[in-house]
């Protein structure tokens, strides 16, 4: 894979759609309400999925241990997660609230929906819950578990069977439990887009030769997906027009050349918001909250950055078995 592609700067758009979206779902501010309408959290996630499939099948085929590729994947997840709940800890504290125990253990076993909330933190916000946006960061600490199990099955099985075989039953999973939407978010709803990332990366000469027509393909399906409302066509158009915005556009830097800012992005934004609306700022001067949102997001994603997550990256780089084969890309 070339090195000059658009992971970065998607990865941090996805972000920013996020924040957007939670901004409109949680401010409570009438200016603001239609933004969930216009920039979809689901669709940005499950791009997220997408690129995820991609880039964890890549950095498991490169690492020269399973050691090493639990280290790299610890070093990239773990540092900005702590720092999000150490933000959260740092508010309750702030609110004088120290029973944080069930909040603490919920979060360190990333099983956040056992304890989303803090007593007496955030009482007069329209939502309590401290960091809304984390419940993916679960799924994929899974995705990163299950990588060497499938790769395993792969190897002794027809590799491309097994990932079209897991793509069918994640996507039966999902409408079987389209009813109960918390049950068919979680990981087998997911795995759909995660595995078009996966053989996406298995077949990127092939991708890359025949782009143009796989996008264009893939961007009929994504209109009889809003047309119908069939999922089924949802997680092949929404990963391969993810992946094609990554590989086959010319390669945009912007921000994304001095760091990768999307995972500060996305694990500090929600506790962000829900500061500045506990200030009422969104109800009496909602633009102003508004910018000093995306303004704080922006600052908090730099320090996350600099601060926590590079430094980590580095260190792990520093103790993990050297491969001859170089990183491609930041995952």
């Amino acid at each position: 894979m070339r090195r000059e592609n658009n992971f970065d700067i998607l990865r941090l758009a996805l972000a920013f759609v996020v924040v957007l979206f939670h901004i409109g779902y949680i401010s409570g501010a009438s200016t603001f309400a239609g933004l969930p309408r216009y920039f979809s959290g689901h669709l940005a996630v499950e791009g997220f999925f997408a690129v995820s499939g991609f880039l964890i099948f890549a950095s498991w085929e490169r690492a020269s241990s399973l050691r090493d590729y639990a280290i790299k994947r610890a070093a990239r997840i773990l540092p900005g997660y702590w720092l999000g709940t150490a933000l959260c800890l740092a508010i309750a504290f702030y609110y004088g609230s120290y029973h944080v125990g069930r909040f603490l253990f919920a979060n360190l076993s990333f099983a956040t929906f056992l304890g989303s909330t803090i007593p007496g933190v955030f009482p007069s916000n329209s939502s309590q819950v401290l960091n809304g946006a984390l419940w993916t960061i679960k799924i994929e600490v899974m995705f990163y578990v299950a990588v060497p199990l499938i790769v395993w099955l792969c190897r002794r099985l027809q590799r491309d069977a097994v990932l079209w075989t897991l793509f069918a039953l994640s996507i039966i999973y999902r409408v079987a439990m389209s009813a109960h939407e918390t049950l068919a978010l979680q990981l087998p709803g997911q795995l759909s887009f995660f595995m078009v990332g996966a053989l996406i990366h298995y077949h990127l000469q092939w991708f890359e030769a025949h782009g143009r027509w796989v996008v264009l393909a893939a961007a009929i399906m994504f209109a009889a997906h809003a047309f119908t409302g069939w999922f089924a066509l949802r997680p092949a158009a929404v990963s391969t027009l993810t992946l094609g915005a990554a590989l086959l556009l010319p390669a945009v830097k912007g921000p994304t050349r001095w760091g990768d800012f999307s995972y500060g992005t996305y694990v500090l934004h929600w506790p962000i918001i829900q500061i500045v609306v506990a200030t009422g700022l969104y109800l009496s001067r909602p633009w102003a909250a508004f910018t000093l949102t995306l303004v704080a997001v922006a600052i908090a994603a730099v320090i996350s950055w600099f601060v926590v997550e590079k430094p980590s990256l580095a260190l792990a780089h520093s103790r993990r078995i050297k491969t001859p084969y170089p990183a491609v890309t930041p995952s």
